[in-house]
C-alpha cells in the first residue's frame, strides 16, 4: 500500500471513530427528547430555528459527509454513516419525530 493510501486510511479510521462515539451520544440525547439531530426543522426561519441549534449534530453531519467521500474514493461504504445521512434527508408529515427516529436507529446499531 502506498504511503498516501496509508495516511488516508488512518485518517478515515480516526474520523470513523469520532463519528461513532459522537453518533451514540447524540442519538441518546435525541432519544431523550432533544430535537435537531436529523434536521427536520431546517426549513424554519432563523428566529425559530435557534431552538434546534446543536453544534454536535452539525459536526456529526460533517463527519458523515467526510466519511462518505473517503469511502467513495476507496470504493467502499460505511452503512451506519449512509443510514444516518438517509435519516437526515427524510421529510414529510408521516415521518417519525426525531426522538423516535433516534431511539430506533440506536436500537438498530446496537
Amino acid at each position: 500500500m502506498a504511503r498516501s493510501a496509508r495516511i488516508k486510511t488512518k485518517r478515515l479510521d480516526q474520523i470513523q471513530c469520532e463519528f461513532h462515539s459522537l453518533l451514540i451520544s447524540c442519538l441518546k440525547e435525541c432519544a431523550e427528547g432533544r430535537w435537531g439531530l436529523f434536521g427536520q426543522h431546517d426549513h424554519l426561519s432563523d428566529a425559530d430555528a435557534r431552538w434546534f441549534l446543536w453544534p454536535e449534530a452539525n459536526r456529526l453531519k460533517q463527519l458523515a459527509e467526510e466519511i462518505t467521500a473517503a469511502h467513495e474514493a476507496f470504493g467502499s461504504r460505511n452503512e451506519v454513516c449512509d443510514r444516518f445521512l438517509a435519516l437526515c434527508t427524510q421529510r414529510g408529515a408521516n415521518i417519525l419525530g426525531e426522538p423516535k427516529l433516534a431511539a430506533n436507529f440506536l436500537a438498530e446499531i446496537r
